[in-house]
C-alpha cells in the first residue's frame, strides 16, 4: 500500500523531497500501528495535491505582484528619468524596434497591472480555504503567469527603448535587469505549483466573485456592462488629465484610445483569465 501511495503521488506531480516525506511519515505510521489501514492511495494523493497546488498557488500569486510592484518602481523611475516618449528630437537606431518597444512599454504594463491585481484578488479571496476547485487554479495560473510574462516584456521595452535612443542606457539596463530579476525569482513559485496537478471539483468564480461586495449592485450579472463601464472612467480619466495639461484634444483622443483598449483587453483576455464563463 505504501507503493501504491508513492505512485499516485507522482502521478499528480509531487515527487522528490516531499514525495518522500510524506511517504516515510506514513510509513512511520505503519509502524506504530500495522493494523491502521491507509485507504485509497489514489485518494489521499489527490488530496495532497489540492491542498499543496491550492497553498503553493497562493503563494504565486503573492510573490508575482510583490515583484511586479518593484518592476513598476523600475518602470516609473526609468521613464521619468529618460523622457524618451516625450522627446521629438531623439531618433531611435530602428524606427521597427524603437515602435514596438514603446508600444510594448505602454501596453504590457497595462496588463501585466490588471493580470496580477486579479491574481492577487482571488488569491486573498481563498484565505484559509484548504483546497480550491483544480478550475480555480488553474484561472489563479493564467493570471499570475501572464502578469509575470508582461512584467519581463515591460523590463525588456524599457532596455531596447534606452538602447534605441541612447538615453541614461546605463539606468535602462540596470533598472531592467533588476525589475527582470525580480520577475524571475517569483517564476520559481509558479512552476512549483504548476507541477502540481489538483483534481478537486467546482464552480469558477468570474470577475463579480473577485471583486465582491467592492462592486455597485447595478454592475452585477453582465460581465460586458462592467467592462463597458471601465472603459468609460478610463476614458474619461485619460481625458481629465488632458485637461489639466491644457491638452483637452489631445487628451479627449487618447481617452477614447484608452477606453477601446480596456474592451479589447477584456475581449481578447476575458476567458482566459476567468473574468467571464
Amino acid at each position: 500500500m505504501i507503493e501504491d501511495l508513492g505512485r499516485e503521488l507522482g502521478a499528480v506531480g509531487i515527487r522528490g523531497r516531499l514525495r518522500r516525506r510524506i511517504v516515510a511519515e506514513f510509513r512511520d505510521h505503519f509502524a506504530c500501528d500495522p493494523e491502521a489501514e491507509l485507504g485509497d492511495a489514489r485518494a489521499i494523493a489527490r488530496q495532497f495535491a489540492d491542498e499543496l497546488g491550492t497553498s503553493r498557488s497562493r503563494r504565486a500569486a503573492f510573490a508575482a505582484f510583490g515583484a511586479l510592484g518593484v518592476a513598476g518602481i523600475v518602470y516609473t523611475v526609468a521613464f521619468v528619468a529618460a523622457n524618451t516618449l516625450g522627446r521629438s528630437d531623439l531618433q531611435p537606431r530602428s524606427v521597427l524596434l524603437a515602435g514596438l518597444a514603446s508600444v510594448t512599454a505602454v501596453v504590457a504594463p497595462q496588463v501585466a497591472f490588471v493580470a496580477g491585481s486579479l491574481a492577487l484578488l482571488r488569491a486573498l479571496r481563498a484565505r484559509g480555504v484548504r483546497a480550491l476547485p483544480a478550475g480555480e487554479l488553474q484561472v489563479l495560473a493564467r493570471r499570475t503567469s501572464l502578469a509575470l510574462a508582461c512584467g519581463l516584456a515591460t523590463m525588456g521595452a524599457v532596455a531596447l527603448l534606452g538602447y534605441e535612443y541612447a538615453v541614461h542606457t546605463g539606468m535602462a539596463f540596470t533598472g531592467a535587469a533588476i525589475g527582470g530579476g525580480a520577475l524571475l525569482l517569483a517564476a520559481p513559485a509558479l512552476l512549483s505549483a504548476a507541477r502540481v496537478r489538483a483534481t478537486a471539483p467546482g464552480e469558477v468564480g468570474d470577475v463579480f466573485v473577485d471583486l465582491g461586495a467592492l462592486l455597485p449592485e447595478r454592475l452585477r450579472g453582465d460581465p460586458w456592462k462592467l467592462a463597458r463601464a471601465v472603459a468609460l472612467v478610463v476614458g474619461l480619466g485619460v481625458w481629465a488629465a488632458g485637461i489639466a495639461m491644457a491638452d483637452p484634444i489631445d487628451g479627449f483622443l487618447r481617452g477614447i484610445v484608452e477606453g477601446l483598449a480596456c474592451l479589447g483587453g477584456f475581449a481578447l483576455f476575458g476567458r482566459f483569465l476567468g473574468l467571464r464563463r
